[in-house]
């Protein structure tokens, strides 16, 4: 009978953290930038992976020195990476990573925004962004899995995907789910003022 009970709580157990579990993480790193005619933002991708509950990547990234040309990969990055964060957050919700700034002084940043989206089985999400300029030591699990991600990429442990146009899909919705956070969360620079028409002076 003993054995029994030990049996059924192992089950439990198990059953339970499955269901309460990561169902996927999803990071981009990113610029924003204006489009050709200077009349909106768009976002200039250098990369964004979704991983699954059991380390497996795909990726796009952009190769670097290129001006628009990426590469599409699988990669796998270690399951206790994935169960470290899936544990660590489970309680947490966006609030916990937003960082305060501790003066009104601005200060310009060149580098890339990381959105993080981790959505767990029990439809609970926690998404937030951050820079790599003074990293806050909240996010240090999110910048140690993206340096997962990019040693894959640098040491050539990934196999190349074929057809991305699941992961394409993905990667554009994203895109269009951190814009609505960001313009919700970061405060966007002016849009410029537009060309006024010239006045020319005749004789």
């Amino acid at each position: 009978m003993r054995n029994f009970m030990l049996l059924f709580l192992i089950l439990t157990f198990s059953c339970s953290s499955k269901s309460d579990g990561i169902e996927s993480i999803e990071i981009m790193s990113y610029y924003y930038n204006l489009n050709e005619n200077q009349t909106e933002f768009k976002t200039e991708i250098v990369n964004y992976s979704v991983i699954d509950e059991n380390g497996n990547v795909e990726t796009i990234q952009k190769i670097p020195f290129s001006e628009n040309s990426f590469i599409n990969f699988k990669s796998i990055i270690d399951k206790k990476i994935i169960d470290k964060i899936s544990l660590s957050n489970k309680n947490r919700n966006d609030d916990y990573y937003k960082v305060k700034p501790k003066n009104d002084l601005i200060e310009i940043y060149c580098g890339p925004i990381n959105r993080i989206k981790i959505k767990y089985r029990n439809q609970k999400e926690l998404t937030f962004n951050f820079s790599e300029y003074k990293t806050d030591s909240k996010h240090k699990e999110f910048v140690e899995l993206q340096n997962v991600i990019n040693d894959n990429f640098s040491e050539k442990r990934f196999n190349k995907i074929d057809n991305p146009k699941e992961l394409e899909i993905k990667r554009r919705d994203f895109e269009k789910y951190s814009m609505n956070k960001d313009t919700l969360e970061l405060p966007f620079p002016p849009m410029p003022m537009p060309n006024k028409n010239l006045i020319k002076f005749t004789k």
